[in-house]
């Protein structure tokens, strides 16, 4: 299947939680980062997702779709306790990219996707779930407007799916500033997810290759991390049936 994972930490086919149907079987869901403008935090989120669901025990597998390989470099040291996939569409059909992530066997997919129209289309045609990280800033608004545009596309093909919440990043929800953000968020009429800082606890997380619960357990970027996910894991629990696939 293309080329091999970057190298991870540990065998996470060995773990043993699942996300899984009303009926128990085991069901692999997809999330897709996404967002119509760089810049926006996407990979930062996208690992830091990852590592939280390995680390609680969870067989995760990260898609890194841009040919850039933000998330492909995070992960060369070796530290991820997860495969990283270097599966970029540029320069292949979109039903060849699609292919080649249905091959990634694991309970719990991310996409890290890149900000082209294309890219961001097929990514949210296969998610369960689409994550959509917005920082405070007008062109960021305009941006989210447009991602929106391209799920609801994907919706009206797909019976209402993917899912979709929109997160708060680099925000601080405790100021009026941070609260007033959040209500403007809300206004998409999506779930609007857990906000998560400005840290410096990330950007050292990616300077030693790991996840911010390897790097930085128990701090505030930690924290954020950990409520977010659980946020995550709430609602793909709330709506176990799977997406239909292209």
């Amino acid at each position: 299947m293309g080329l091999p994972p970057f190298p991870s930490s540990g065998d996470t086919n060995a773990r043993g939680a699942t996300i899984a149907r009303s009926d128990g079987t085991r069901l692999t869901r997809r999330i897709a980062v996404a967002q119509r403008k760089g810049g926006v935090g996407k990979t930062t989120l996208s690992v830091c997702l990852a590592g939280e669901a390995s680390n609680r025990g969870l067989d995760v597998a990260l898609i890194d779709s841009d040919a850039q390989g933000s998330a492909g470099k995070w992960a060369e040291p070796g530290y991820l306790g997860f495969p990283v996939y270097q599966i970029a569409l540029e320069g292949q059909s979109v039903a060849g990219w699609v292919r080649q992530v249905h091959e990634v066997a694991a309970d719990l997919i991310i996409v890290d996707t890149t900000p082209s129209d294309r890219a961001l289309g097929a990514a949210i045609a296969l998610a369960d779930l689409v994550l959509v990280p917005c920082t405070p800033s007008g062109l960021d608004i305009e941006a989210t407007e447009q991602t929106l545009a391209i799920i609801n596309a994907a919706r009206a093909r797909r019976e209402g799916w993917p899912m979709t919440a929109l997160i708060p990043n680099r925000v601080d929800l405790r100021t009026l500033e941070g609260r007033q953000f959040s209500e403007e968020l809300s206004n998409f009429g999506e779930a609007v997810a857990p906000g998560v800082g400005h840290r410096t606890s990330f950007v050292r997380a990616f300077a030693f290759g790991l996840a911010v619960a390897d790097h930085a357990g128990g701090s505030v970027a930690d924290a954020e991390i950990r409520h977010l996910y659980a946020f995550v894991e709430q609602m793909l629990r709330e709506h176990p049936a799977p997406a239909t696939s292209p």
